[in-house]
């Protein structure tokens, strides 16, 4: 799989899904969050929702 989303301004690229761990790449620094958790980079909140064998579902929000 391989995805990219500028969110306000930040570059985040989804890099690996391993079982239910997802790497992603947000503004080149990798986070791996287990799906239904949460994880903190560059000042964004990374929920993953979903993986599928199709789809990664992941919310970003800025915790303003």
């Amino acid at each position: 799989m391989e995805a990219k989303v500028s969110v306000l301004g930040v570059d985040t690229e989804l890099t690996s899904v391993e079982g239910n761990l997802v790497t992603l790449a947000v503004a080149g620094q990798p986070v791996t969050v287990p799906v239904g958790e949460t994880g903190s980079v560059q000042g964004l909140n990374l929920t993953v929702q979903e993986v599928t064998q199709d789809k990664v579902v992941v919310r970003l929000a800025t915790g303003l």
